[in-house]
C-alpha cells in the first residue's frame, strides 16, 4: 500500500482528494501540517509547503503539486523536475489521477535482479512442457486436421 501525504492549505479541497484517494483502497492517505520526506510515497502539496521544503535529494517525481496557472511559476517547477502539477480549479478527480502517475514513477525494487543474486553459482532452471494428446472432439461433425481446434493432436512444446 503506497503511502500519500497531503499537505493543502485549502481543506476542503484536501479532503476531496483525502475521500478519493481512500475510497480506491490502494492508499495509505496521511493529512499533515509539513509533509515528512523521511516517509517514502507520494505528497501532495501546495506551493505554500513547498517553498518550505528543502528540495535538495529529494526524488522530485514523488511529488504532485497544486497550483496556480502561471507560466513563469510552472517553468521553474519543470526545471526543478516536478512532473505532476494540478490546476487549483480543476477538479479532485485530476489529483487523483495524478497521484496514481506519481506512484507509477516510484522506484521498485527490481525482483529479477533478487533472483539472479540469490541464484548465483546454480544453473537456471527451465521447465519444458512435453507434448500430450487433445482430446477426441465430442462433436460429430469434427473435420479432423482441418477443424482449427483438433488439426493437432499435441500442444507445442513450451519453454518457461
Amino acid at each position: 500500500m503506497t503511502t500519500v501525504q497531503v499537505a493543502i492549505h485549502d481543506t476542503g479541497y484536501a479532503e476531496t482528494i483525502c475521500s478519493l484517494l481512500r475510497r480506491e483502497g490502494r492508499y495509505s492517505v496521511l493529512v499533515v501540517d509539513e509533509p515528512d520526506l523521511a516517509l517514502e510515497g507520494v505528497v501532495v502539496l501546495d506551493c505554500e509547503h513547498l517553498e518550505g521544503l528543502a528540495l535538495s535529494g529529494e526524488a522530485p517525481e514523488r511529488f504532485v503539486l497544486v497550483t496556480r496557472k502561471d507560466p513563469d511559476k510552472l517553468a521553474q517547477l519543470w526545471n526543478a523536475g516536478i512532473r505532476h502539477v494540478v490546476f487549483q480549479e480543476d477538479s479532485p478527480n485530476t489529483a487523483q489521477l495524478a497521484v496514481s502517475a506519481a506512484e507509477l514513477r516510484q522506484p521498485r525494487p527490481d525482483s529479477r535482479a533478487d533472483d539472479r543474486e540469490s541464484s548465483e553459482g546454480r544453473r537456471p532452471v527451465i521447465h519444458r512442457h512435453h507434448r500430450r494428446p487433445m482430446p477426441p472432439c465430442a462433436a460429430g461433425d469434427c473435420p479432423g486436421e482441418h477443424c482449427g481446434r483438433h488439426g493437432r493432436n499435441y500442444f507445442p512444446d513450451l519453454i518457461e
